[in-house]
């Protein structure tokens, strides 16, 4: 009687903290999205972006090099080639923006090679550079784009709305659930609901996009089983998350796979243009990866996608086992004879037992 009297007793949260509260989770939300954004994409200018010099000799392809780094300085990763299908190949595989070759003796093109389906922005920046370089050494510049985009997909955009569809169909579906259906949050319950949640939606993404829009055309099955290993990894992450945060996961959640991830992607702009903060994530989130495994997919003949889905898999198998290892923990916290259940065994020992009431 005494603790219902105390509890009812208890002061009611102030209105004025309530609100406050209320209003900080837009307010983070709000100050990371920008924040992050404008950080990485206000002002975008050449950070050790990695281009090729190909010349008919070592020595004549490191004089231009030089001469470009001694200018360039670290806005460009110079590197010297004498063979022309060695740097088509680093071109297409993505190992560097582009490639340079300087005119033979006597003649007056140089040749450019660069993959258009890398970004727009990658494209815009090398055209620029070498065009100056170009100028400078008065000689004609010929561009050769050996990965061009097609004309259902002539900006290269929908490699990252597909990305982005992926990873908000993974936070948003598990920071609905863990709310709205706690019980299902039982590892037992999460890997065959996870499992065909991701498969509903990598079917849902691929078909709007495909064959409703027509914007992504052919590679059904390796998108699907990209869209699908992505939507899982997330929802793992995410449901860690919300073992430890309740629904306020969603903003840990959206900042690593969003905010930190659409910059760092290279899909909206080249992360060679960005800080080098956004560089190195580009190598170890689960978001660059995705992208670039659709990219590979669609216009570069798979090159690259293994390391790629490397990448999301680990992030998705790092999710689930430590999903496991604290659901043991709980399990073991709750096993009579744990610590904490002679904890509350010895609590309820304790208590004083009720006077008997004498019955006449």
């Amino acid at each position: 009687m005494a603790s219902t009297e105390a509890a009812s007793a208890a002061p009611a949260p102030s209105p004025v903290k309530k609100y406050v509260v209320l209003g900080l989770f837009p307010l983070l939300m709000t100050v990371l999205m920008v924040g992050i954004f404008v950080s990485a994409m206000h002002s975008p200018t050449p950070n050790n972006l990695p281009v090729a010099v190909v010349g008919s000799s070592v020595q004549q392809a490191q004089g231009a090099a030089d001469a470009l780094s001694a200018e360039a300085g670290e806005a460009l990763d110079i590197r010297v080639e004498t063979s022309v299908d060695t740097a088509k190949n680093l071109v297409h595989d993505q190992e560097i923006g582009g490639a340079y070759v300087l005119p033979a003796e006597g003649d007056q093109d140089a040749v450019l090679y660069l993959a258009g389906a890398g970004g727009s922005s990658l494209k815009q920046v090398v055209t620029q550079t070498f065009g100056q370089v170009a100028a400078e050494q008065q000689v004609t510049l010929d561009v050769e784009d050996l990965a061009p985009l097609p004309a259902h997909d002539n900006m290269g955009t929908s490699s990252l709305y597909l990305t982005i569809g992926f990873v908000m169909a993974g936070f948003l579906f598990v920071t609905i659930v863990s709310t709205a259906a706690p019980e299902l949050m039982k590892l037992r319950k999460m890997i065959p609901l996870f499992a065909g949640w991701a498969a509903l939606m990598s079917v849902s993404i691929w078909a709007l996009a495909g064959p409703v829009i027509g914007a992504v055309e052919g590679q059904a099955w390796q998108l699907l089983g990209i869209g699908w290993l992505m939507i899982f990894s997330v929802a793992m992450v995410t449901a860690l998350l919300a073992r430890f945060l309740g629904p306020l996961a969603v903003i840990p959640a959206v900042t690593l796979f969003m905010f930190l991830g659409v910059p760092s992607s290279g899909g909206a702009l080249s992360t060679y243009v960005e800080p080098v903060l956004f560089q190195s994530l580009h190598s170890v989130l689960p978001t660059p990866a995705t992208l670039e495994s659709v990219r590979s997919v669609l216009y570069f003949g798979g090159t690259g996608v293994g390391g790629h889905l490397l990448t999301i898999g680990l992030w998705g198998a790092a999710g689930l086992a430590l999903n496991a290892l604290v659901e043991l923990v709980q399990r073991r916290r709750k096993t009579p004879g744990s610590k904490e259940a002679e904890g509350a065994d010895a609590g309820l020992s304790t208590e004083s037992p009720k006077a008997a009431v004498p019955v006449n």
